[in-house]
């Protein structure tokens, strides 16, 4: 399925276009961005099932040809225009950087989730708001293929989906900022009011910040106590520490460069980087569901820059083929410290340099002092009009993203990783 935060005309577009950013608005003609739809459809007065009500009375075949997947037949019109309207409110919310109410969509008795759902938004929102960029949406849109879809005799539905989407920010609309593969988990009850939804996860770390010490793998079942004042308490504490987060990297100070003999090519690193997010290099390995792939990836994209492997001392980083190469190559902790700690021959870089020197084919790291666990590459530079550099996009597996603002990930505790070269 495709969502567009512009309206076009039905025959041509899929529905995502037609329900309005606020939730499930009739469609209108010319073109309006986000947030003058998000405008547009607070003022319209309708409730989200009014709404919905609405679009349901004309043609139903936008639904039917919203969704993609040999499982999206399962699903009936109510239950498509249910997870539509949730789509569309917390799409309003990413382009207007504001709160929604969802419980309209929600059981009554589903209080916890209903909260979880609102309190993951607003985290999502409250970190693109503290950012030194405009990161309210210009514009999206959205696929979803549906995986599994199961609606039983009592009136209860399981749908596993999985969505990528690409987002305008207003800092730069005219860059699509990619999220691919983000799975949803929807749990739907029939209900003399229709159908409302009883629970829904979304697989990424947004969600996984606020409920991972309750998380339960073995059940696959989730228990928060006083889930009201933790889930609020989380949200606080996340944005407070990214808050924190964000204002250190203002006060890394420069360090001094490692010299090197032979140049890093950028804009190759950068290309392979933007070719094999959202799809994979079948000439390499895949750990994706084996701890994530993205020093993997990132390693794949230094050698495509021209860093040779390093197969010589105590500080190595190489690949041989499958099950043959180095903890530097596929793990972040070791390549930081590789990175950190090489001398002579191989990669030059550090690992200290001042956080907003950095240029298109380097890297951040992100974690702890002690743990990190995740690595990406920046595509992109972003300045302000005096050319002071104030964000980056950036390109990852696990999760895929492309041109994403690096200051807007969850893992809001970063370090610039400086390339400069490699050494004979």
């Amino acid at each position: 399925m495709t969502g567009r935060g512009k309206k076009r005309w039905l025959p041509t577009v899929f529905i995502g276009c037609l329900i309005g950013l606020a939730g499930c608005g009739p469609a209108q003609t010319g073109y309006e961005t986000a947030g003058e739809q998000a405008e547009t459809s607070a003022e319209s007065g309708l409730s989200l099932q009014e709404q919905a009500d609405d679009l349901a009375e004309g043609n139903d075949s936008g639904y039917r040809e919203a969704f993609s997947g040999e499982q999206a037949e399962n699903l009936l019109p109510e239950q498509r225009e249910l997870i539509l309207c949730y789509m569309e409110t917390y799409y309003q919310g990413l382009a207007a950087l504001e709160s929604q109410d969802m419980s309209e969509l929600f059981l009554p008795e589903a209080a916890e989730q209903l909260l979880l759902n609102e309190s993951a938004l607003d985290y999502v929102t409250g970190l693109r708001k503290m950012q030194r960029t405009d990161l309210g949406l210009a514009d999206y849109r959205y696929e979803l293929n549906v995986t599994a879809a199961e609606t039983t005799r009592d009136e209860t539905a399981d749908i596993w989906l999985t969505e990528t989407s690409t987002q305008n920010f207003n800092q730069h609309p005219e860059i699509d900022t990619v999220l691919y593969h983000i799975i949803h988990h929807f749990e739907l009850q029939n209900t003399e009011n229709g159908w409302k939804i009883a629970g829904h996860l979304q697989w990424d770390s947004i969600y996984w910040n606020l409920i991972r010490e309750y998380w339960d793998w073995d059940s696959g079942t989730l228990a928060i106590p006083e889930a009201e004042s933790f889930i609020t308490g989380r949200v606080d504490e996340l944005l407070t520490k990214a808050r924190e987060d964000m204002e250190s990297r203002g006060q890394q100070n420069p360090s001094t460069s490692k010299s090197y003999q032979h140049e890093y090519d950028r804009s190759r690193a950068v290309a392979y980087s933007s070719q094999w997010t959202g799809s994979r290099n079948e000439e390499w390995d895949d750990f994706s569901g084996r701890g994530g792939n993205c020093q993997n990836y990132v390693s794949q994209c230094l050698a495509a820059g021209g860093i040779p492997m390093d197969r010589q001392g105590d500080n190595r980083w190489m690949w041989n083929g499958a099950g043959n190469y180095t903890a530097s190559w596929v793990g972040v902790d070791d390549f930081f410290a590789y990175a950190a700690g090489n001398q002579g021959s191989g990669l030059a870089a550090s690992t200290d340099f001042s956080y907003y020197s950095g240029e298109e084919g380097d890297l951040i790291c992100m974690g702890s002092e002690t743990d990190w666990n995740h690595i990406v590459m920046i595509s992109q530079v972003v300045r302000d009009e005096q050319g002071n550099t104030v964000d980056y996009l950036i390109n990852s597996n696990t999760s895929d993203v492309k041109n994403f603002p690096v200051g807007a990930y969850p893992n809001s505790y970063q370090r610039l990783i400086k390339i400069f070269g490699w050494n004979e």
